[in-house]
């Protein structure tokens, strides 16, 4: 009986060893712990287990929600406004003309629509910021009516409001279109400059050209726009003249009388004006002749190349 309790007693003490060992960490060697059985010793041992302490993370994040708002944000860049409102900062790039400035010398106010109120126009920009005085005088009150994209101010469709109103600022076109009839006169200011403010069209949207490939500045050396009857061209010109009135042209240029070195223009003022031979010639004939021929050009055929007297 005694000796199987002795027996008993051993394996016990090697369990208990055993166990012991076991719940030693691999590396406390390592570390320079003691592996001891007194319970002075317990504290250590449960020490020698812990993870490390992570070291604090850098951070720049304010403390609190007090510190957070206690800064001062830096303004809004342009592209930093782009990035919300691609289409505007696209519109101001292209378009944008003297608008092309910081958005927030117009835009003031962020974030602070009501739809309970409908308080836009409090928050939108007033063009009288910039504009202090009325650029178009006391006719045009209302920016809006024209400049109605801001953000391309220089883009103003024409409408039938704007049409009506074009002598008030034009007064020189309108005034012509008014003291020299002629089929433009018929026609409302919208019908030539038609896509917007400004537009100066080609006449060739209307107009055949007397010669293929005809520029509208060839068109316009002759016909002014809005007195396109009045034909002015200065003396000097007879090789636009030319161009259309080849037959006489080279009749004229070719001619040995004195008349082929008189200019176009001296003799026709207006284009298709017929001048009275006495303009410039004296009568230099009696009565008599006058009752058998007239005019002068029974004798003299053609003005262009008259017929002269070679003795």
């Amino acid at each position: 009986m005694k000796k199987n309790r002795k027996i008993l007693y051993n394996v016990l003490s090697v369990f208990f060893i055993s166990s012991a060992i076991s719940c030693m960490p691999i590396n406390a060697t390592e570390r320079g712990a003691e592996v001891k059985t007194g319970k002075a010793e317990a504290p250590m041992l449960l020490a020698s287990n812990e993870q490390p302490a992570a070291a604090p993370a850098e951070s720049t994040a304010p403390a609190s929600v007090a510190d957070l708002y206690a800064q001062t944000p830096e303004p809004l860049t342009v592209v930093q406004c782009a990035q919300c409102h691609p289409s505007v900062f696209d519109k101001i790039k292209n378009d944008g003309g003297r608008h092309r400035i910081d958005c927030q010398d117009c835009h003031q106010q962020f974030h602070s629509y009501n739809p309970n109120k409908n308080n836009w126009q409090e928050i939108m920009p007033k063009c009288d910021q910039c504009h202090t005085e009325p650029p178009h005088g006391t006719n045009f009150l209302d920016c809006m009516s024209c400049h109605f994209i801001p953000h391309t101010p220089l883009n103003v469709p024409m409408n039938d409001l704007l049409a009506g109103q074009c002598a008030n600022c034009h007064t020189g076109p309108g005034g012509e279109l008014t003291q020299f009839p002629s089929a433009h006169t018929q026609q409302g200011c919208s019908t030539c400059h038609h896509t917007k403010h400004g537009n100066i069209p080609s006449c060739m949207e209307c107009h055949e050209p007397h010669i293929a490939d005809q520029p509208v500045e060839a068109c316009k050396s002759c016909h002014p726009v809005h007195r396109p009857l009045e034909i002015t061209y200065e003396a000097g010109t007879e090789a636009t003249c030319g161009a259309c009135h080849g037959q006489v042209y080279d009749v004229w240029i070719a001619s040995p009388s004195k008349h082929s070195g008189v200019a176009c223009a001296k003799c026709h003022e207006k284009h298709g004006q017929i001048p009275e031979c006495t303009n410039c010639h004296t009568q230099p004939h009696d009565q008599k002749m006058l009752e058998k021929f007239p005019r002068c050009l029974d004798c003299h055929i053609n003005a262009h190349n008259p017929p002269i007297n070679k003795k």
